[in-house]
């Protein structure tokens, strides 16, 4: 990405390593989702985290019994994340 929140991120290694936190919170998130978010972060550059939780919840989560255990994986993961320049 050339910036916002992920900026000088590989996109890839990073949607694979949120999917397999996602996985290990019991959310099914596979290479399929994995995809979909590295694909989203292409056309979406993500200024602020809001934008960045949008990409990441419409490509990983398909059910609602998931979204209770995505958001504390993005939390986590995001819960003291720079301000964007």
């Amino acid at each position: 990405m050339r910036h916002g929140l992920l900026r000088g991120v590989d996109r890839a290694a990073f949607a694979t390593a949120f999917a397999d936190r996602l996985r290990r919170a019991g959310v099914p998130a596979g290479l399929t989702e994995a995809g979909d978010f590295v694909r989203a972060l292409g056309v979406w550059t993500p200024g602020e985290t809001t934008v960045l939780y949008w990409a990441a919840r419409i490509s990983f989560v398909r059910r609602h019994a998931d979204l209770a255990a995505f958001d504390s994986v993005f939390a986590a993961v995001f819960a003291d994340a720079p301000a964007p320049p």
